[in-house]
């Protein structure tokens, strides 16, 4: 599976862009849903006009910061709460995010690696800057930050 290079990627760093604008600031976890978002397109072979054919379901803890992956998630897929095609749950579980196509049975669920999450609260914690973590998150290869699971839909 190739991994998208944030660091050389004109369109990623356009997604990017589009998403700080969308959200008001750019953080970690901002560029998380982005990366999601990306990487299910990727995986799907979906095209951006095809990527509002999703169905999503995230389910997250639904407070600050990781909240902000909503927006990453909303601006690269097309797929928002006000479409009624993002549906989103609270979770103390962790960040998991699950894909469907409709009109086929294609699916994707993305979790991010529990460890990315503590490690980034303990960088907050340390000071780090919403930027630098945002810039670490950008870079981070794609089986480090992911755990994903291909499947039929239900």
């Amino acid at each position: 599976m190739k991994d998208m290079n944030p660091k050389t990627s004109s369109e990623f760093a356009s997604l990017i862009k589009k998403a700080t604008d969308f959200h008001g600031h750019l953080g970690p976890f901002l560029v998380i849903g982005v990366r999601i978002g990306s990487l299910a397109k990727r995986v799907l072979n979906t095209s951006a006009s095809e990527s509002s054919g999703f169905q999503v379901s995230a389910k997250l803890p639904l407070f600050t910061p990781f909240s902000c992956v909503i927006d990453g998630i909303q601006v690269t897929t097309q797929c928002t709460v006000g479409n009624q095609k993002l549906r989103v749950e609270n979770s103390e579980a962790g960040i998991s995010v699950l894909f469907k196509q409709q009109n086929s049975d294609k699916a994707l669920e993305v979790r991010v690696n529990p460890e990315i999450t503590k490690k980034l609260n303990d960088r907050f914690s340390e000071g780090a800057s919403n930027e630098e973590l945002a810039r670490e998150i950008a870079t981070l290869p794609e089986d480090k930050l992911f755990i994903m699971e291909k499947s039929k839909a239900h």
